[in-house]
C-alpha cells in the first residue's frame, strides 16, 4: 500500500511539473519574428513565397524555383518573378512564355514614354527579339511589351535574376533585361 501511494505521488508530482512548465510557456510571450526586410529577395524568402507549379493558358507547369528573382517592398509588398518548365506548351506559346510574374503592388515597367504600368496579378512574361519584354494575362493575350535591354558588363549572367538598380530594379533573363519600380515611386 506505502508503495502504491508513493508511486502516485511521483505521477501526480511529474504531471505537475509538466502542466507548470506547459502552462508557463503557453503564456511567455512569442518570440517576435525578424522584420521582413525591403529589397531583393533571395534563397528561403522566396522558396516560402512560390509555389511549385502556375497556371497559364488552360495548363499548369512546374517551375525553376533556383531560376527566380523578387523584391519586397515598403508595406510587405512582394513581387517575384520564376523560370517556368513549358515543355507541355505549343511552340508558339514557348518562344513568348518563359516567367511567371506575380505582384501585390503595381508596377511601373521599362523606361521613359515607352513605361507601362502592370496592375497587381499573376502574369505570364517573357523576352523575345520581336516584341522586347512581353506581358500576358493566364489566358496568354498580350497586355503589353516594352524594350528590352542587354547588359554586357554583367558579370554573372544566369537564367533569371533580379538586381537592385537605383531606386528601382532589373529583372534579367541572361544578359537581356527590363527595369521596374513601384508604380507609386514613379
Amino acid at each position: 500500500m506505502k508503495r502504491r501511494t508513493l508511486l502516485t505521488a511521483f505521477v501526480l508530482a511529474v504531471f505537475a511539473t509538466f502542466a507548470c512548465s506547459n502552462s508557463r510557456a503557453q503564456s511567455t510571450p512569442a518570440t517576435t519574428q525578424a522584420k521582413p526586410t525591403v529589397g531583393v529577395l533571395h534563397g528561403a524568402e522566396l522558396e516560402k513565397l512560390i509555389p511549385p507549379s502556375v497556371f497559364f493558358q488552360g495548363q499548369s507547369a512546374t517551375v525553376q524555383l533556383r531560376n527566380a528573382g523578387g523584391v519586397r517592398f515598403p508595406g510587405n509588398a512582394v513581387m517575384f518573378a520564376v523560370k517556368v518548365d513549358t515543355g507541355g506548351y505549343a511552340t508558339s506559346v514557348q518562344e513568348r512564355y518563359q516567367d511567371y510574374l506575380i505582384t501585390e503592388t503595381p508596377l511601373l515597367i521599362g523606361e521613359g514614354s515607352a513605361a507601362k504600368t502592370l496592375a497587381p496579378g499573376a502574369y505570364g512574361v517573357g523576352f523575345t527579339e520581336a516584341d522586347g519584354f512581353l506581358v500576358m494575362d493566364i489566358a496568354g493575350h498580350t497586355l503589353f511589351a516594352v524594350p528590352a535591354q542587354s547588359d554586357k558588363a554583367l558579370r554573372r549572367p544566369t537564367p533569371l535574376q533580379v538586381l537592385a538598380e537605383g531606386t528601382g530594379f532589373r529583372l534579367y533573363s541572361g544578359r537581356t533585361y527590363v527595369t521596374f519600380a513601384p508604380a507609386s515611386q514613379q
